[in-house]
């Protein structure tokens, strides 16, 4: 996978384990930028567009915010 993308997905990785994103959106569209990747090393995709998909899918996953954690259940221990 080309540099930019690589370092697009870490960003997008970076943002969601510091809680600064939603996880759940993070994880997708870091996917989504992995699969644009490995697209281009296949030769489906050209350069241009794989970092367009990049670059869409890091400012879709910056504008979700993180939901907050569900509240732990009591056990009966």
């Amino acid at each position: 996978m080309r540099a930019e993308l690589q370092a697009v997905a870490d960003h997008i990785q970076r943002a969601w384990e510091s809680g600064r994103i939603c996880s759940l959106a993070g994880r997708g569209l870091r996917a989504r930028v992995v699969r644009a990747g490995r697209l281009f090393d296949a030769g489906v995709l050209p350069v241009a567009e794989a970092e367009r998909i990049a670059v869409e899918a890091e400012n879709v996953a910056l504008a979700f915010g993180p939901l907050p954690l569900p509240p732990v259940e009591a056990s009966d221990d």
